[in-house]
């Protein structure tokens, strides 16, 4: 297959900047594989660093994605032109202590959250083989790309031990909250979505929730009230929006003994009283990238046909070109589910 020297990547520049330039694609290496992008979803990463500026100039983003391998280095024996390939999770050591616990995203080996960033908003990538999956047969390219944050939303699950019989409210219904919410009624519990954005309220009802509420109408308790509960309190609540008012909201939602877990990041921090926390015995915990094994189980499930793909990934799709345009209206919640990038052009 044809692989080109140069290729358009979208380079992020500034704040609510992003231009297409080219770049120069290196060769497969020893171990390495070079695949053609077909799909590359908008994390919400990407809108900190795009729409609020977190970014370093020079950087390629995107890190949902999928595509067709167009060539393969030396020491590659199991993957092949043609092939079917997502990006899977960077390996870790597999020798420290939350690695043998079963716990690579708190690996004491990894590296650090800064620095350069070379990702999938391009018309391919080169990586190597260890960090790239065989896309499962059956499972088209564009439904493979939610494996990353549908292993995202798992392990969030995974933190909050969930139980049967257990009902969950959701704040956010972005990408990851609507996973989240997808992936707990799939699995029979009852489910209320907790979003201010008509979209993706809509987008919340036809994932099948119980219910669907505006923040406003969420009660809170002051001090005095720290063994009050809410009229319908919860065993379990995620915040997936990283909101200072959503964090807070989701802690007085809790039933005696309940489990509130972090996934969205923000730069607000809240406040929890912690006598609450005491008389209540709440846990507040956060929920950081995938569980051991993540990214098979997001594909299995997505393979089996229990979520509803074509409702949690946007019908809209954007060119190298719309980067920077996709992440603002994701950021203003007019785009309801997933929004994908086609590097090599749109429907």
């Amino acid at each position: 297959m044809s692989v080109p020297e140069r290729i358009p990547a979208a380079v992020y520049r500034r704040q609510g900047r992003v231009e297409v330039e080219q770049r120069d694609l290196p060769p497969a290496g020893d171990r390495q594989v070079v695949v053609e992008v077909d799909y590359c979803g908008v994390c919400g990463s990407d809108l900190h660093l795009i729409v609020e500026g977190w970014g370093h100039p020079g950087d390629v983003l995107g890190h949902e994605w999928s595509g067709t391998v167009v060539a393969v280095g030396p020491g590659v024996e199991d993957m092949a032109p043609g092939d079917a390939v997502l990006g899977g999770p960077e390996p870790k050591c597999g020798t420290c202590r939350p690695c043998r616990e079963g716990r690579p995203s708190q690996c004491e080996s990894q590296d650090r959250m800064t620095g350069h960033f070379d990702g999938a908003f391009a018309t391919h990538v080169v990586r190597d083989r260890a960090e790239v999956l065989h896309v499962p047969a059956g499972l088209d390219r564009r439904a493979a790309a939610l494996a990353e944050p549908l292993a995202v939303a798992l392990h969030a699950i995974t933190r909050a031990d969930v139980r049967d019989g257990d009902d969950a409210i959701v704040f956010g219904a972005g990408p990851i909250g609507a996973l989240i919410a997808a992936t707990l009624v799939a699995r029979g519990h009852r489910v209320t979505v907790v979003e201010p954005a008509p979209a993706r309220q809509e987008l919340a009802r036809r994932l099948g929730v119980e219910a669907v509420v505006e923040p406003g109408a969420l009660p809170t308790f002051d001090m005095s009230q720290v063994d009050v509960l809410a009229e319908h309190p919860f065993h379990v609540a995620f915040e997936s929006s990283g909101r200072r008012a959503a964090m807070e909201s989701a802690f007085f939602q809790l039933r005696r003994g309940g489990r509130l877990v972090l996934v969205g990041t923000g730069i607000d921090p809240p406040r929890f009283d912690p006598n609450r926390t005491i008389v209540l015995e709440l846990t507040v915990s956060g929920a950081f990238v995938y569980d051991q094994g993540g990214f098979d189980r997001a594909l299995e499930l997505l393979a089996s046909g229990a979520l509803p793909v074509d409702v949690l990934i946007d019908d809209t799709e954007y060119g190298l070109d719309g980067v920077a345009t996709a992440a603002e209206l994701l950021a203003r919640g007019e785009h309801a589910g997933k929004v994908m990038i086609r590097p090599n052009g749109t429907h």
